[in-house]
Parts: structure tokens; sequence; C-alpha cells
């Protein structure tokens, strides 16, 4: 369990260090009026989100746990 929840939370790093420098990338270049490109990163910050409540319920069963 503990492997998997660390495994988890790199996961989640990365999906959150990327859904902001992709953010920011659409931002510098001014893509809002690209669709696919704004679905593609609509679609990543929605797995962040996921994998961080993920993320976040792991760490409050190994808190109970202890």
């Amino acid at each position: 369990m503990k492997i998997f929840s660390i495994i988890i939370t790199v996961i989640t790093g990365l999906l959150l260090i990327s859904t902001l420098i992709c953010g920011l990338w659409i931002k510098a270049k001014n893509l809002t009026g690209s669709q696919s490109s704004l679905n593609f990163h609509m679609q990543l910050g929605i797995v962040t989100v996921i994998f961080a409540f993920i993320s976040i319920v792991l760490l409050f069963i190994l808190a109970v746990k202890r």
C-alpha cells in the first residue's frame, strides 16, 4: 500500500507540473482560439484532479492506519 501511494503521489506531482507548464504555455502563446489544444489541456487537468483526489484518499487511509 505504501509503494502504491508513493507511485500515485509521483504521478500526481508530474501531472500537476505538466498542467501548470502547459497552461502557462497556452497563455504565453495566446492559443485560446485553438479548440483541440484547449480540449487536450482540459483533459489533462481533469486527470490531474482525479489523481490528486486519489492521493488525498490514500493519505487519509495511511494516516488512519497509524
